[in-house]
């Protein structure tokens, strides 16, 4: 199922719910209310902050807390950091670090609201609202300077709850050269920063990340726990730099340097970047009017359309380019409806799957679906067909034989110790066409692999479906392959 091999890594307080109301603080007649406590004051404007989410109301209690609670540094303190949170909400980020700042440097002693105030002081630009649709999934195609298509890259944004916080979770599915990826990000849907990630590459582990203020603790696969890594100040996700991009006051000219870390490497990156020209780009998803954008430490050009959507449209690795192909909206619990009319088939695949036709660089009387799964454990994976003319007399005698016979073509490309199990031999009706499978076991650079291959042999046209994947893995995502499988339909 391989397509064209290349070396490309592309590229990321208090919280209560009360049932107290606002009391009057008007003293003009005698049965008025009786001014409120300090305390009294930051439940109010908690409730308000919260639960209500009247920013304004609590701005004007937080302000009058503050004047009230000289006395009380822990309140005042507490008053100052949700003060800086309410302006953070409202987009005044001038305001929000002015407030936030003062909270640093007339309560020292508390450390923790602190370490909190530092962490919410706004860096770079204020960002616009969030471009995207819940749901949104952009699929892209890699391609050689001749046409050929490499790989694929799916990104994802999707509005998730955690509690009672509304969090975007970002990132990508990736499959080019030797780079088999998945990545997300939970991020703070006003202000974009990250809460926590998992980043899984074929070529350097699994690691995730969970961000508190001042400090990023980093799980690796492998270790026995987390690190600690303290950034100099706030710091994006490496896993959501596409995304934090589409959402800045892009313009020609426009230039600002964004705190990348990178969970892989465990450290900090100024990512600058300046908006060079405005040009049109042509991609299979369409024509757009662009922002050609250059990142300077990257030596790398992305465009982004100049559109509301600042849709990622390009971006170019050496002489590689990453094309749109298309633009679609489905949640992450959805499945994936995938169907083709030049090829005249259909299929469903599970929910987080990626699946992707190749057309460029595919051998003639042959046409190549990719299937990816949802957690980057499949390789080699889909379904490739043939023009039943291009097999040979002794393959088109039956599935069988066909099997039989690709086989010992390819034993001695998948590793070391390929044996089929022999009770695995299993006949499947597929869109109502006869078939047969099998299940191999072998080893390649030492790591245990197995193999699914299915032949369906048709009078003009026939299909091989198959994947790989690590010995361990391999059930649980037997058990996902047979329902495409299943759902594969011919018109």
């Amino acid at each position: 199922m391989k397509t064209t091999p290349s070396h490309l890594v592309a590229g990321l307080l208090l919280s209560a719910f009360l049932t107290l109301s606002p009391s009057s603080t008007r003293a003009d007649t005698p049965s008025a209310t009786p001014p409120a406590s300090v305390p009294e004051l930051l439940e109010q404007g908690i409730y308000n902050q919260d639960t209500k989410g009247d920013i304004d109301t609590a701005i004007s209690i937080y302000k009058q807390l503050i004047v009230q609670a000289r006395a009380s540094d822990a309140l005042a303190a507490q008053a100052e950091l949700r003060l800086g949170e309410c302006y953070l909400k409202k987009g005044l980020n001038e305001e929000a670090a002015a407030t936030l700042q003062k909270l640093i440097k007339d309560f020292p002693n508390e450390t923790d609201l602190v370490a909190k105030a530092q962490a919410l002081i706004p860096s770079g630009p204020q960002l616009n609202p969030v471009p995207w649709v819940d749901g949104e999934r952009l699929l892209f195609k890699f391609f050689l300077p001749s046409g050929d298509e490499i790989g694929m890259v799916e990104y994802r944004s999707d509005l998730v709850q955690s509690g009672t916080q509304s969090l975007w979770r970002v990132g990508a599915r990736e499959d080019v050269g030797q780079m088999n990826s998945v990545s997300s990000v939970d991020a703070d849907a006003d202000t974009f920063r990250p809460i926590s990630s998992r980043w899984k590459t074929s070529i350097l582990g699994d690691v995730a990340a969970v961000y508190h203020p001042g400090e990023v603790d980093i799980s690796r696969q492998g270790q026995s726990g987390p690190t600690p890594v303290k950034p100099s100040g706030p710091v994006i996700d490496n896993e959501e730099a596409m995304d934090y991009i589409r959402r800045l006051p892009l313009a020609v000219g426009y230039k600002t340097t964004i705190p990348i870390f990178s969970t892989l490497g465990g450290s900090t990156i100024p990512l600058g970047f300046e908006v060079q020209a405005t040009e049109s780009v042509t991609v299979p998803a369409g024509t757009f009017n662009c922002y050609r954008v250059f990142m300077d430490i990257v030596g790398q050009s992305f465009w982004y359309s100049v559109d509301s959507n600042r849709y990622l449209v390009q971006f170019q690795v050496g002489t590689i380019k990453a094309k749109l192909c298309s633009i679609s909206q489905r949640k992450a619990g959805e499945p994936v409806q995938f169907h083709d009319d030049e090829l005249g088939i259909s299929l469903t695949a599970p929910p987080q799957w990626v699946v992707c036709r190749y057309k460029a660089g595919q051998p003639k009387g042959q046409s190549l679906i990719r299937t990816y799964d949802a957690d980057a454990d499949t390789n080699d994976g889909g379904l490739r067909m043939f023009t039943t003319s291009s097999l040979s007399d002794d393959e088109q005698k039956s599935s069988r034989a066909w099997a039989e016979s690709n086989f010992k073509k390819e034993i001695s490309t998948l590793g070391d110790h390929v044996t089929i199990r022999p009770d695995s031999w299993k006949d499947y009706t597929v869109s109502g066409r006869p078939g047969v499978a099998f299940i191999a076991d072998y080893t390649q650079n030492g790591k245990p692999k197995t193999l699914f291959s299915l032949y369906v042999l048709g009078q003009k046209d026939s299909e091989r479906f198959g994947f790989i994947s690590p010995a361990d893995k391999f059930d649980a995502l037997m058990t996902q392959f047979d329902t495409i499988v299943a759902s594969y339909q011919r018109q």
